[in-house]
């Protein structure tokens, strides 16, 4: 499998199942430089849970890898608002994609597990968190989070 994505200001190659340098070389060959190609055959080795590298995957438009940091503490806790969090990246991963109805559905899923959130998880302010998802919805682009 090799998935691409388009971002602001990168392209993000996904590999499964495949070489992954030549699937750098592919893309490399039909758009330029890849700036970071992942091999997600075991995707739970891929995250640590840490809110910080999360917001700073988030913050650099690399939803896929964002989600991924925080998926295994959601799967051992369980946590509605770490899977709010999931379902808030994995909405920008399909705006990525060129699916915004997929974005549109998401992201509605996550402002709503996100509802009974504490007001912080970690650095993120939880209620500013729900107001900039909210307004990505109307205007399909993403944003950053502010991490003090």
């Amino acid at each position: 499998m090799l998935n691409v994505r388009v971002a602001s200001r990168h392209l993000e190659i996904l590999v499964r199942g495949i070489d992954v340098e030549d699937a750098r070389r592919r893309v490399e060959e039909a758009v330029g430089r890849v700036y970071a190609a992942i091999d997600v055959t075991n995707e739970d080795a891929l995250g640590s849970g840490d809110i910080g590298r999360f917001v700073a995957l988030f913050n650099s438009e690399r939803f896929w890898e964002a989600h991924a940091e925080i998926e295994p503490a959601w799967r051992r806790s369980g946590d509605r608002s770490l899977q709010g969090l999931i379902l808030m990246s994995a909405a920008f991963v399909k705006l990525q994609e060129g699916a915004p109805d997929k974005f549109v559905l998401l992201a509605g899923e996550a402002l709503r597990l996100l509802e009974d959130a504490p007001e912080r998880i970690g650095c993120i302010d939880i209620p500013k968190l729900r107001e900039q998802l909210a307004r990505s919805l109307v205007s399909k682009s993403p944003f950053s989070i502010a991490c003090p």
